[in-house]
């Protein structure tokens, strides 16, 4: 099984609810025949407990990635890796953002964004007046192994339609 095919088993058993072992971050190439023989194992396991629906969602998302340009899968892969490594706290308020995202009206969802668009428009300004010569960072977006996650920036119009 290629290497996109396990990540994306991986990716729809997580959210399935069917939970395979841990899934490693050792690559495929790097492991030994019994590792590999595990691995296919629990990944053959995995896809007979999922359900008919499950498969089909599996098969048309690998077909998706696959007919992707290579820029494209990397983006959503390195999307994908970032929610799975993502620590339990922060998942947690992803989950709460969400939530509050979904409870609000299309108007309000607008205002937000309005919100955020302006914040991040002073924020350009302010910086490129601190300096001239360099253009202001992307926005943020917490790491992993920093200890604050900072604030969620709730989507963009143009990341909604991504």
């Amino acid at each position: 099984m290629k290497l996109l095919s396990c990540f994306a088993l991986f990716c729809i058993v997580g959210t399935t609810g069917i939970r395979a072992e841990q899934p490693t971050t050792k690559k495929i190439a790097d492991m030994s025949t019994e590792e590999k023989a595990r691995l296919d194992s629990q990944l053959n396991d995995a896809w007979n407990k999922l359900p008919l629906e499950g498969k089909q969602r599996l098969m048309n998302f690998n077909r998706a990635l696959r007919e992707m340009p290579p820029a494209d899968r990397r983006f959503i892969q390195e999307r994908v890796e970032h929610f799975v490594n993502m620590p339990p706290a922060e998942r947690e308020q992803l989950r709460q953002n969400r939530e509050k995202w979904q409870k609000m009206t299309p108007e309000q969802r607008e205002q937000a964004r309005r919100e955020f668009r302006k914040r991040r428009e002073e924020f350009e300004k302010k910086w490129r007046a601190e300096h001239p010569d360099e253009e202001p960072p992307p926005p943020y977006r917490p790491k992993h192994k920093e200890e604050s996650p900072g604030e969620a920036v709730p989507p963009t119009t143009s990341e909604q339609k991504n």
